[in-house]
């Protein structure tokens, strides 16, 4: 077994690392100094880790911490995060009603991009925090990474975020499969986005990334599919998290909008269940509003936010609404500038330990392929201040408008499966 200094000496000199020494590492995570692990994670920034390292780094991550016995019918999806990515919400519950058992664990918001968990942090009483007991006796939950689950994850993620070492695929992916992997799963569906919105902003990159996810999580046992998919234009209609939640209800209720739905049916049909039917038939719904109970609200709160989410979910009071400065089809709607300007007014955090406000959040009126003339709203924003002309022009400045028709794409751009 060697030591930290000569494990560090050899990734330094771009030697490939064995197994002994990433179970060191995860073994030994909270006795070695953060220097060293800092280290550690530059010496992988710049040379790189091999596939065998990137898969004996994630076992080492999984068996470190506590993990979920593995069994038929429990999935889960993935997304690397964008503006507008609600699906696990509609996910969950519509995969839950067609059998399908679902461990899912989540995260907040990062940067721009909105998180799952300080979505459904908008509804009163839903309790993300959910204990390792209280996991395994749940058949479809969203819930935060425990502190047993990955332990080794977690300090170095908080380390990666101040080392400029966030961006190394073979750390990305250890990173989201030891968590993956400690939920038990049978398939796994990954979201790998590229695009203006995402953290891989070219579709080489995010193809990598995806091929990395894959493989390791094959590896470990899991039959996974990553799908790459366009995150330069914001993903449905509602943005912020209360917004968001009223829309996944929608979504549920079967009138969400197209490309929302494209998405979640994909990763459903890449999970063996297709979740038309329980959507259809109410029962996607159903098991919506049970998994809001069993995870601490109140029945009758989840009746009348079903049918009729704003008089449950926190909501600003302001409206702004944008309008069109010139005729035409809309052809672009730049999503990290709205992502931007939604955690800038309150939607999202601007630092590690940033409150957000839940009510805060914004609804396209008019989308990419839409018409629209000079003087019309195409996006409204619901704030409880008022806005600076600096930030209504950024929004105005977000938008194009194409004097020729405009035909709206499917915002997936390639599937990877396990060989």
């Amino acid at each position: 077994m060697r030591t930290m200094p000569e494990i560090l000496a050899a990734k330094r000199d771009g030697e490939e690392l064995n197994s002994d020494d990433f179970q060191y590492i995860c073994n030994s995570i909270s006795a070695i100094p953060r220097e060293q692990l800092g280290a550690f994670l530059m010496a992988c920034q710049i040379n790189g880790l091999t596939s065998d390292e990137t898969s004996q780094l994630t076992r080492s991550m999984l068996e470190a911490g506590h993990r979920m016995p593995q069994s038929a019918g429990r999935v889960d999806k993935h997304s690397t995060g964008g503006v507008g990515d609600k699906m696990s919400i509609i996910l969950a519950p519509a995969l839950h009603a067609m059998g399908a058992t679902i461990p899912m664990l989540a995260g907040r918001g990062l940067a721009h991009t909105g998180g799952t968990i300080d979505k459904l942090e908008s509804i009163p009483g839903f309790n993300t925090g959910l204990s390792m007991e209280e996991m395994l006796g749940n058949p479809c939950f969203i819930s935060r990474q425990t502190e047993d689950i990955a332990p080794a994850d977690r300090i170095l993620y908080s380390i990666r975020d101040i080392t400029a070492t966030v961006p190394q695929i073979g750390l990305i992916t250890a990173s989201i499969i030891s968590k993956k992997a400690a939920e038990g799963l049978e398939k796994l569906v990954l979201d790998v986005k590229c695009g203006k919105a995402a953290f891989m902003k070219s579709e080489s990159d995010a193809i990598a990334l995806a091929h990395s996810m894959v493989k390791t999580g094959t590896d470990l046992g899991i039959e996974v599919t990553a799908q790459v998919t366009e995150m330069d234009t914001p993903i449905g209609n509602m943005f912020g998290n209360s917004h968001e939640i009223v829309e996944c209800i929608d979504c549920l209720k079967g009138n969400g909008p197209a490309d929302t739905m494209e998405l979640v049916y994909s990763q459903a049909d890449a999970l063996g269940y297709d979740i038309r039917e329980s959507i259809a038939d109410g029962s996607a719904l159903d098991e919506f509003k049970q998994m809001c109970i069993r995870q601490g609200v109140d029945s009758g709160t989840v009746d009348t936010m079903v049918d009729n989410p704003w008089l449950i979910l926190p909501q600003a009071t302001t409206s702004v609404e944008i309008l069109a400065e010139s005729n035409g089809w809309i052809s672009d709607i730049d999503a990290l500038v709205l992502g931007q300007i939604l955690c800038n007014l309150g939607a999202g955090r601007t630092g590690f330990d940033t409150n957000i406000d839940h009510g805060i959040g914004a609804e396209l009126i008019k989308g990419v392929g839409d018409k629209i003339e000079v003087g019309m709203p195409w996006i409204r924003f619901d704030i409880n201040s008022e806005m600076a002309g600096s930030t209504t022009k950024m929004i105005q400045n977000s938008i194009k408008i194409s004097s020729a028709k405009v035909e709206k794409s499917g915002r997936i751009l390639q599937i990877i499966t396990s060989p």
